[in-house]
This record gives C-alpha cells, structure tokens and sequence, in this order.
C-alpha cells in the first residue's frame, strides 16, 4: 500500500500522538491524555478521528472527523462498507469476527483507490428488555389493565432477563428496573447480579462487582410504576463487551404480601 494521502478533511482539530507514530489516514482514539491508534479488539480503543498527516510520537499533528482517503496503490473495492480493524490503526472491508471485538462503521469505498471515512461521535442506543419469572405460573396481568409482566409476592422468587450486547456498543449510560406493586404495605426492595459471557464461556466468566442489594422497588402508592437505577450492576470489566450474553437477576427481598411485577429493564447502550 502507498502512502495514503487525505482530501475534503473536515472537522479538523489539533492533537499529540502518543507513544506510537501515526501515519497519515490511520485511525485514532483518545486515551485521555494524547491520541493513539484505534483497534476494534479493544472496545475502549474505538475510532474517534483520522490522521489527516503522519504524526511522529509526542509529536503535534493533525486529525479530522470525516474525510476522503486516497491511495494510489487502489486497495479498495468501490461499494464496500469498511470497519475499524483489530490491527492497530488500519480499516477493513472484512467485519471482524473475533469474540469481543468491536464493530464500528467507519468508511465506504468510493472507487478502487478512495474511501469516504466518516467517524461519529458516540450516541445513545435506548433498548428495552423483558423478564421472564423463575416461577411456575407467574407471568400475569396487573388487575384488569393493560400490563402484564413476570410477578412474584414471596421473599427469594426471583426473576430475570437474558440479552445480548450490541456489537457495535462502547459502554453504557444508564439502566434501569421499572417495577410495580398492588399493594404497598412497607418497603419493598430487590437483591440484584448481573454476569456475562462470551461464547464458549460459562455462564458466570465475567460477574458484578457486586451485587447492587436492596434497591427499592415500590413507589409510594399502590399500582404505582417504578423506576429503579441499576446502573452499576453493569460496571465489572469485561461485562460490557461486544457479543457478551448478559444475565440480569432480580430477587425479591420481600415488604409486600400482593403480587410485585417486573416490567422491563431499560438499558442506554453508549454505541459508535
């Protein structure tokens, strides 16, 4: 490959590269202290900018948000869709197929010899995720209305809820438990655990820090819809990572004698 060069760079800005030169076109993240090469397999090291010259190490160069790649040696293939690549600074037309890495859009090839690399910054990705109880018999309707959910009214029925983590996803904002009660008699609370594996793992390879106890569960009046933050169940290195199957498990902690439900489980994916 020749050494590429750059044009129609746009959302230029200044930066220092950090312990490895970058070449011009490379790839690039901010580690919080200077810039260094991005690389899908890890995904703390996602794309957030383009090299728009070669930078030597602790050194000043230039970067930008979107621009037109051009090599002369003409690498690309007009159409295709390339990724950030699990070699440092480099992109591809081949997604990555290695569990837990990162699956980030970067580009598209324009003919044989351009690629239009685009790099957004991080967005929200709003989901929502339903529970299934551990219990016989124990998905109901609330009263006569509309909800109907996975219930539970003893201490230590439990519930829990099974999901997958977006491949292109860096981390999450926020996560919630929405709850409801029939009956509000005194303070009612779960025990929560989240773990995570990759496939290939068991079950329990990556779990909690800890387990978030006694989150409050019921609002101040009956039938009331609750929400509870759970944020922090999700914060154990390695939880969070591209293709990671996520148990989320709730145990009822008690406080009521009527039927408690587990609506939904929302979750803010931070994603590229």
């Amino acid at each position: 490959m020749a050494d590429p060069y750059i044009r129609q760079a746009r959302g230029v800005f200044t930066g220092t590269a950090g312990s490895t030169d970058i070449p011009a076109g490379d790839l690039v993240y901010f580690d919080g202290t200077d810039w260094e090469l991005a690389d899908s397999s890890d995904n703390t090291k996602y794309a957030e900018g383009i090299a728009v010259e070669a930078v030597s190490a602790g050194e000043v160069g230039v970067f930008c948000r979107s621009a037109i790649i051009i090599d002369i040696d003409a690498p690309y293939t007009q159409g295709d869709q390339y990724y950030l690549s699990e070699t440092a600074g480099d992109l591809t037309a081949t997604r990555p197929t290695t569990a837990g890495s990162l699956r980030q859009l970067v580009g598209f090839g324009v003919s044989t010899s351009e690629v239009y690399m685009d790099i957004p910054p991080v967005r929200e990705h709003h989901m929502s995720y339903n529970f299934r109880s551990n219990q016989t018999d124990t998905n109901q309707q609330i009263d006569t209305g509309n909800f109907i959910a996975a219930t539970m009214n003893a201490d230590d029925e439990d519930a829990g809820a099974t999901f997958v983590v977006p491949t292109n996803a860096v981390g999450i904002e926020w996560a919630s438990l929405y709850t409801l009660f029939e009956a509000v008699t005194g303070a009612t609370d779960f025990d929560i655990t989240v773990s995570s594996a990759a496939d290939g793992e068991q079950w329990d390879a990556t779990t909690a820090d800890s387990t978030l106890v006694s989150q409050t569960a019921s609002g101040a009046n009956p039938d009331e819809v609750h929400r509870v933050t759970c944020t922090t169940g999700f914060d154990a290195t390695g939880i969070i990572q591209a293709d990671n199957c996520i148990g989320f498990h709730a145990i009822y902690d008690g406080g009521q004698t009527d039927v408690g439900a587990l609506l939904a489980l929302e979750v803010v994916w931070l994603v590229v």
